[in-house]
């Protein structure tokens, strides 16, 4: 079997959508935002008041990420697959991620992406799905239309209504830059036939997208986010069309986290018996 072609160091740029201030924190509409921030986990971001935001670079080796974290979402497929990875590498080993937080509302992040990309002197593609050296762009934005805990790539296109897409957009005058679209639900009314997606008397969409996630969403977050980032990791060095088909496959139960450790009892209660140990905590709760 031929080895695929591999492209030695490309950089994406890759922008996490939201509001700022505290008052939209954990919004749904700061998803992107939340999802970045996971992915990069990293205290040096800069502030950057040339391009309106907060910014970070940070160079990712597919081999270093394997060692650290196994074996990303496509090699734990099947065997043949990990075999096929083993033999064939990625397109893209070693990756330049720009990081970008516009620090501007969301219906003026395009001016905050526009500046950075002139900054950074990138070129773009005409094309995110084929596989080249030159540079992308990928924003992460919410998606009403999806369901909480999926996720799917588009490679171009319009808006959708998303006033941050739409900014983009106009700002830098293309709509051939890729996205990843993070479900956040809809409300009933959203999807009721009977409305025709008209919110009932005193009920906005912008009301709904602006407000916290429910109790049992926030207890899938870690989930949620653990799935963009492996997705994003597989776009980062195996591009864009892997990525979709995946996503496409996928939902974030596809990620599996690790079991939460027991509570024992203390270190040294941990070379009794079990039954003798378990007496001697009561004794010490007591």
């Amino acid at each position: 079997m031929a080895t695929r072609e591999v492209f030695p160091l490309v950089r994406r740029l890759v922008v996490g959508l939201g509001n700022p201030g505290d008052k939209f924190h954990n919004t749904r509409h700061n998803i992107g935002k939340m999802a970045l921030q996971h992915f990069l986990q990293s205290p040096t971001w800069t502030d950057v008041k040339a391009v309106h935001g907060e910014s970070m670079v940070r160079q990712l080796s597919f081999e270093a990420t394997q060692k650290q974290l196994g074996n990303d979402l496509i090699d734990r497929m099947s065997e043949r697959r990990k075999a096929r990875t083993v033999e064939e590498g990625v397109p893209y080993p070693l990756v330049d991620v720009h990081g970008l937080l516009p620090s501007t509302y969301m219906n003026r992040s395009g001016m905050s992406v526009k500046s950075y990309l002139n900054a950074h002197s990138f070129r773009l593609k005409n094309n995110a799905l084929v596989l080249n050296k030159h540079d992308e762009l990928l924003v992460l934005t919410d998606d009403i239309t999806l369901p909480f805990g999926t996720c799917r790539f588009k490679p171009k296109g319009g808006h959708g209504g998303q006033n941050g897409v739409r900014d983009i957009i106009k700002c830098i005058a293309s709509e051939k830059f890729a996205r990843l679209k993070i479900g956040i639900g809809c409300p009933s009314w959203f999807v009721d036939a009977a409305n025709k997606g008209n919110p009932p008397p005193g009920l906005q969409l912008d009301k709904y997208v602006l407000g916290k996630f429910q109790p049992h969403e926030q207890d899938d977050m870690r989930a949620l986010l653990e799935y963009t980032s492996a997705l994003l990791r597989v776009y980062l060095h195996r591009g864009l069309n892997e990525a979709t088909a995946l996503a496409n496959s996928t939902n974030m139960k596809a990620y599996k986290l690790p079991p939460k450790k027991k509570k024992g009892p203390p270190p040294h209660l941990q070379r009794l018996p079990a039954k003798k140990a378990r007496m001697e905590q009561e004794t010490n709760d007591s």
